[in-house]
């Protein structure tokens, strides 16, 4: 069982560290996401960045690692709570990239990803009301985050997943919280650079 830990853990660090919102930037237009609008190497960045159309290539790809980081840890055998380190590693991997030196994305497309492999429905539900609360307001980081908040509440009340699962959920998007904090003084100051 310890082998297949930290195999996951390794992997799935290695996995989330693949910067694909980077790439695409430093491909398509030469742009260094780190450097450049809002500071963030993610899909949201692209889509002001770049554009549209590879900003929902850089989610989807994101998303996919989350999946991806899922599917190892289903491929090593390991249910909850242990599929836990599968999900952490590849959000760390995102957030902190060997590739970029330490300086990824808010990771909140990997968690998705990772968490539409352990509940497919209730994902797409919170994807719906982050949807609706979107049309309402207009305001991307309201209906992120009632769309994640929604996440655990549903796991415990409508698919009764045990009360453990339910918290370990809402500890893993806590951690996206975090990271949010880690990199807000690094965005001010490219925000203010860049004139965003």
């Amino acid at each position: 069982m310890v082998t297949q830990i930290v195999t996951a853990a390794v992997v799935t660090y290695l996995l989330g560290s693949i910067p694909f919102s980077f790439l695409i930037a430093y491909y398509i237009k030469g742009i260094d996401l780190r450097f450049t609008g809002e500071g963030n190497v993610g899909a949201r960045n692209v889509w002001h960045l770049v554009g549209k159309k590879y900003g929902i290539l850089a989610a989807l790809l994101d998303a996919g690692k989350g999946l991806g980081a899922f599917g190892v840890g289903r491929a090593l055998q390991l249910d909850l709570p242990w599929l836990w380190i599968c999900g952490l590693g590849v959000i760390i991997g995102h957030g902190f990239p060997v590739f970029l030196k330490g300086r990824g994305g808010k990771g909140a497309a990997a968690a998705l990803g990772f968490l539409l492999g352990l509940n497919p429905a209730a994902l797409l539900l919170s994807g719906a009301l982050m949807g609706f609360i979107y049309l309402l307001s207009r305001n991307f980081h309201l209906a992120l985050g009632t769309g994640m908040t929604a996440i655990p509440l549903l796991w415990y009340f409508l698919f009764h997943h045990s009360l453990a699962d339910s918290l370990s959920a809402i500890g893993f998007l806590l951690l996206l919280g975090i990271k949010r904090v880690i990199d807000e003084p690094h965005m001010r100051k490219i925000k203010q650079v860049s004139g965003w």
